[in-house]
């Protein structure tokens, strides 16, 4: 065998090698995104709500429709459960606002409340804003937790999505592994087949001779 073929069925080989390591390493970490969320999905305990206690705008959205009465175990199903059931029903609470709004107004009621009560505490008026001021709160705090989950959740389908990717990439790191190896081994029968007809080459003149 020559020392270029041999070069080539080397460097073949070894890129060969990288190829299938790096596919490995990504493998396992693609196997680790889905398993973790498939895990602490699971772990939250979360089943969709079934079709007949819907709003109906959720009715109309395919994946609530689909996964309705199931558990939520899956990246797809957590940015269907972020994006249309926690995301519709707050805008329930208070007509679309968030929780950024809803809580500074509550705090400038809270305010005008403790003003109240500091000067006027049984006064109807006063009863009337500590009341609103609380509602206004509660709204506020449905509104973060809301906001939470529905974060955590695309959060979770984030990763899911980053483990499809990563599988992807892995397949991708098989395959060209192995045509590498495929072609240091072409590249080897090659030359040893060259190798041979020089050898015969080599003899005939030499049978002749004789």
């Amino acid at each position: 065998m020559n020392k270029t073929a041999r070069g080539i069925a080397i460097g073949l080989g070894i890129l060969a090698v990288a190829f299938l390591a790096l596919g490995l390493v990504v493998n396992n970490q693609a196997s680790f995104a889905k398993n973790y969320v498939s895990s602490q999905l699971a772990s939250r305990h979360i089943t969709f709500t079934p079709v007949s206690a819907l709003l109906p705008s959720q009715k109309r959205v395919a994946c609530l429709v689909q996964n309705a009465g199931k558990p939520l175990l899956t990246g797809e199903q957590a940015a269907c459960y972020a994006n249309y059931q926690i995301g519709l029903d707050m805008v329930m609470i208070d007509n679309g606002r968030n929780y950024v709004q809803d809580h500074y107004a509550a705090y400038l009621l809270r305010l005008k409340a403790a003003q109240a009560l500091a000067s006027d505490p049984t006064s109807p008026a006063t009863q009337a804003l500590v009341k609103q001021s609380e509602e206004l709160s509660q709204k506020a705090e449905d509104i973060f937790d809301g906001e939470t989950v529905k974060g955590l959740l695309l959060t979770a389908y984030g990763f899911s999505v980053l483990g499809d990717k990563g599988a992807v990439a892995a397949t991708a790191c098989f395959a060209l592994a192995g045509v590498l190896a495929i072609g240091s081994l072409v590249s080897v029968a090659v030359a040893l087949r060259g190798r041979d007809r020089v050898a015969a080459g080599v003899r005939e003149p030499a049978l002749a001779a004789a």
